[in-house]
């Protein structure tokens, strides 16, 4: 089998640094200071957490839309530019104006806005050479930000909040220099596009993504609707204390940060189907018995294989992905499949927090029948 070679050059190394801090951003406050302040400091109810979350990722998913379009008429540089100094300005504003409610969504909106047109770049630069390599470094990024924005923030909050928040729009500073840094990002020489022909690129986009669409869709309402639900699950149905819960979501983010390049390096060398729908399986199966117990040895077991199972799934369904896109249109056509992505995150914490009534297990249990659908579906469809 013909190897490709890694897309790894300074340039590129930058982009990931300046992915990796804007996704800590992101997780330390959507993932990590919303529910955690629900769950344990009553400054926020369950459904205003939710509501929160499900306006960060409406708005991921509008931009997502947008975003590719955008680039390709306006410039990357200034597109990216003007997402950051938003989010800066944004995270600023919510101490400024005492953590009230509409500073607090605002802030969730704007994050939401702002991590777009950075993903968009990474995935267009990762879909060449090896896909599934690629995708395995991009992700292991990602999830490093996103562990460590959940477990830093976790544990700063326990020491000093304001201290835990200040921290974020510093660390969006620093994202804007590490872009700057990454190159000139060349616009693609479609400044002039009429709205006929835009439309007509994204009809031809959805048109190819067929495949992909359900998959993307699915994945992320069952993924989103553990968002909200999560601490209350382990520290109320569970019954484990604060501190084990930190401790799941630090074995949880290990083990998959430590797999998730070698799976993503195996990727190219088997069946990328084959590794998705494995991958679905037992993150499926995974859930649904982690609501079977409260037992903290089990507990623990089931988070390894669940960071097993998302390190197996997660890098061969992007490089499933890619190869489905076309090199002309890799702005756009990440743009609207990660629109969709956004659309079903944004439902997920809604559909989460509804079936939560009937208690936070409940919502474990269905979110891992979703991915157990997903394997059945791309099994049948060729």
């Amino acid at each position: 089998m013909k190897k490709n070679s890694l897309v790894i050059d300074k340039e590129f190394i930058f982009l990931l640094l300046s992915l990796m801090l804007i996704e800590y951003v992101r997780a330390a406050y959507v993932i990590s200071y919303l529910p955690v302040q629900a769950a344990v400091g009553n400054r926020f109810s369950v459904a205003f957490v939710g509501l929160a979350v499900s306006l960060h990722f409406i708005s991921d998913a509008f931009s997502n839309f947008q975003v590719g379009f955008l680039m390709n008429r306006f410039g990357v540089k200034r597109i990216v530019s003007l997402s950051l100094v938003m989010c800066l300005l944004v995270l600023i504003l919510v101490p400024v104006l005492h953590f009230n409610s509409f500073s607090v969504l605002l802030a969730a909106i704007v994050l939401g806005l702002g991590a777009c047109p950075i993903w968009i770049i990474v995935l267009a630069k990762a879909s060449s050479g090896a896909r599934g390599s690629n995708m395995g470094l991009v992700y292991f990024c990602w999830l490093v930000g996103i562990a460590g924005g959940v477990i830093l923030m976790n544990y700063l909050m326990n020491l000093y909040l304001l201290f835990a928040y200040w921290l974020l729009p510093f660390l969006i500073v620093a994202a804007f220099i590490f872009f700057y840094l990454s190159g000139e990002h060349p616009n693609p020489g479609k400044e002039n596009q009429t709205f006929k022909d835009i439309l007509t690129q994204a009809l031809n986009v959805l048109k190819r993504s067929r495949k992909i669409l359900p998959g993307t869709l699915l994945q992320s309402i069952a993924v989103g609707m553990m968002i909200p639900i999560l601490p209350t699950f382990v520290l109320q149905d569970l019954h484990f204390e604060y501190n084990y819960y930190t401790l799941l979501i630090m074995t949880a983010g290990i083990t998959a940060a430590v797999l998730m390049i070698p799976l993503g390096r195996l990727t190219d060398y088997l069946k990328t189907k084959g590794m998705f729908i494995s991958g679905f399986v037992l993150f499926g199966s995974g859930l649904i018995l982690l609501t079977t117990t409260s037992s903290l040895k089990f507990v623990f077991l089931m988070v390894v294989a669940l960071a097993i199972a998302y390190t197996t799934y997660l890098p061969s369904w992007n490089a499933f992905v890619a190869g489905n896109i076309h090199q002309d249109d890799q702005n756009v056509s990440w743009g609207i499949i990660s629109s969709f992505q956004g659309v079903g995150t944004m439902l997920g914490p809604i559909i989460g927090g509804l079936i939560a009534t009937l208690g936070a297990s409940v919502t474990i249990m269905i979110s891992g029948i979703c991915f157990i659908a997903m394997a059945l579906f791309y099994l049948i469809v060729k």
